[in-house]
């Protein structure tokens, strides 16, 4: 009868756990590999967000919506998360953690174009595509020197290169090579990555300033993000994704 009650009150025990643990809702846009919910665990940053606040006693839902709507519903508290590059407009609304993972944004061209970059005045008289709801950072959206156009996706602008209706776009250097692999497979011929990159950005998780737990989310994040790290799971979900690993975090 000890032996049952023990193994009762442990079942009750779980149980409640797991019921008390809080839902926390991540909102983001289709950018895969990152956020996607037609991809395996709806996309590497949803995995890694998920198993490192899972580990902490936190459950995480994902919420597939425009950037521009993820955004507007952290500020109002719709939504408590997403992840994104840093941003000194955001500070009066939310905090971010240590950055967990770097993005390398490469500019794409015309496998015959033969471009070269070598800083923003190397871009003078050159036709760029961006997306739009993007910050790339380093004043590449407020020279007025530059030709700019937009594009919904990174898909758009690379068939806008194509097309010899621009000359230059921008992208995650993982986010481009997923759809050179499945969307523009049949032009990845054509398409070439310049050397080196245009910046290295650092990706957090963002939480939002009024969640009554918000410095609790950023230290179990934080926390459990380098034991990640430590015991492999970290690379494992890389792996996972079909992507390497970085050796270490940011």
């Amino acid at each position: 009868m000890t032996e049952f009650r023990r193994y009762l009150w442990l079942v009750l025990l779980l149980t409640s756990t797991s019921l008390s643990a809080e839902t926390l809702r991540l909102a983001g846009s289709v950018w895969p590999p990152y956020t996607d919910r037609a991809l395996p665990e709806q996309g590497l940053s949803v995995d890694l967000i998920r198993t490192a606040l899972g580990r902490a006693g936190y459950r995480v839902e994902y919420r597939e919506v425009p950037w521009e709507r993820a955004l507007l519903g952290l500020k109002d508290g719709r939504y408590d998360m997403i992840n994104d590059w840093p941003a000194a407009d955001r500070v009066s609304y939310s905090r971010s953690s240590r950055p967990f993972l770097t993005n390398r944004v490469r500019w794409v061209q015309r496998r015959d174009s033969h471009i070269r970059y070598d800083g923003i005045d190397s871009l003078i008289g050159l036709r760029i595509v961006l997306s739009r709801g993007y910050f790339y950072g380093s004043g590449l959206q407020t020279d007025a020197r530059l030709i700019r156009g937009y594009a919904a996706d990174f898909v758009q602008a690379a068939r806008m290169l194509l097309a010899g209706r621009a000359d230059l776009t921008l992208e995650d250097e993982r986010t481009a090579s997923f759809h050179f692999n499945r969307e523009l497979a049949g032009a990845r011929d054509e398409l070439s990555f310049l050397p080196g990159e245009f910046n290295l950005l650092e990706l957090s998780l963002v939480v939002r300033n009024d969640h009554p737990q918000q410095a609790a989310i950023l230290a179990a994040f934080n926390r459990e993000i380098a034991a990640m790290v430590e015991d492999g799971s970290y690379a494992a979900i890389f792996h996972r994704h079909g992507l390497p690993a970085p050796l270490a975090l940011p």
